[in-house]
């Protein structure tokens, strides 16, 4: 049951990096896996059993996440933006309670709480600048024919997406949108599904080409950023947790400022659309709640 709860847990974490706006980081906080993802990526090979036997439910999970669900997440955000984006934020507001638990839990004694907002407005303030940028048009087509360029754009693309996906608050989907490869990679992955029903070999390769680089950056970003993090919650616990409080909270905004929450209305928004998003931020806010528990 427990690897079932963990590959259940990573297609939630993998169906919300697909989404610009919504941390992956965020997610496996309040799923409580994220310390012991940071765990297994730092200490693998002291114990390469036990965190073999977390991170392959946990990444097989998560890649059903994107592959199988991206589909329907497109269509939600085609047809029902403002919803999908609330219930995600209900899922974001879920963690809140929780991250201000263990920002507090080694508070120094004779410190004041107060003395550690400073990091919490500037890591908000960061976040509600990244969701204010404009968002680029994607600088490259999904022809199949990947360049050298193109591969070497792929793995930096990966290195700086994954990293940001680890880190609470902060959109690794985003991260893409701003290099101008969130539609390749999408376009990429699409192709699995072309693949799958054709057998054409040439689909395949092309596939590889891109996504072999632009894993192996995915996998050094998840190594370097993990060991800062571990370093930083280790020897700046409580100031740690108060800056992902701030990149939290700042990503609560920033998913409404993102244009993709109004992307269904050509017009005026409809009274029944806040309606219906309210109802679905509350059902987040109570998947949070429910799944946060151990």
């Amino acid at each position: 049951m427990n690897y079932i709860f963990l590959f259940l847990k990573g297609i939630i974490v993998g169906v919300a990096n697909v989404i610009p706006g919504v941390s992956g980081g965020t997610i496996a906080v309040v799923l409580h896996i994220f310390d012991r993802m940071i765990e297994a990526i730092n200490h693998f090979t002291k114990d390469i059993k036990k965190h073999v036997k977390f991170l392959l439910p946990l990444g097989a999970g998560a890649a059903v996440g994107v592959l199988a669900f991206s589909v329907l997440i497109d269509y939600t955000l085609t047809n029902y933006s403002l919803p999908t984006c609330g219930f995600f934020a209900g899922l974001v507001a879920g963690s809140l309670p929780l991250i201000w638990g263990m920002a507090n839990s080694k508070m120094p004694s004779g410190k004041k709480k107060s003395n550690y907002f400073i990091y919490t407005i500037l890591a908000f303030a960061l976040v509600i600048f990244l969701a204010t940028l404009k968002t680029p048009e994607s600088s490259a087509a999904v022809t199949g024919d990947v360049s050298i360029g193109l591969m070497i754009k792929a793995f930096f693309g990966g290195l700086i997406a994954c990293a940001s996906m680890i880190v609470p608050g902060i959109s690794g989907s985003f991260m893409l949108v701003l290099m101008g490869l969130y539609n390749v990679v999408i376009g990429y992955v699409a192709m699995v599904k072309d693949f799958l029903f054709t057998f054409d070999f040439a689909i395949l390769a092309s596939i590889i080409k891109f996504c072999a680089p632009l894993g192996v950056g995915m996998i050094v970003g998840a190594i370097l950023i993990s060991k800062i993090i571990e370093f930083l919650m280790n020897k700046y616990h409580t100031e740690t947790y108060y800056i992902i409080l701030g990149l939290i909270g700042g990503s609560l905004f920033g998913i409404f400022l993102d244009p993709i929450a109004y992307g269904s209305y050509a017009g005026t928004i409809p009274v029944s659309a806040f309606i219906v998003t309210a109802v679905t931020a509350v059902a987040g806010f109570a998947v949070a709640m429910l799944l946060g528990k151990e």
